[in-house]
């Protein structure tokens, strides 16, 4: 599923403008889900606010996932979806 969430991401920086050299500034040159969202974050095409919430809804997911708790689970995923428009 991380790898869903991933390319949601993905495809929301890939729709956006190219990111400037100074949205890009002190971020690794190979890029991660962890670092294209800090970009977005930075070009405004997404808040700290939605950042904070898809970081906190995987890490839900995550430890339900750990205790085998599938509800759980998949309504985190879902909260990850609502947050990201999908």
């Amino acid at each position: 599923m991380q790898a869903k969430i991933d390319a949601m991401l993905q495809a929301k920086a890939a729709a956006g403008p190219p990111a400037t050299a100074e949205a890009m500034a002190g971020t690794s040159p190979q890029p991660t889900p962890r670092s294209i969202a800090t970009v977005e974050e930075r070009m405004g095409e997404i808040s700290p606010q939605t950042v904070d919430a898809i970081r906190k809804a995987m890490a839900r997911v995550r430890a339900a996932d750990d205790v085998g708790d599938k509800a759980g689970c998949e309504q985190a995923l879902a909260d990850v979806r609502r947050t990201l428009g999908q």
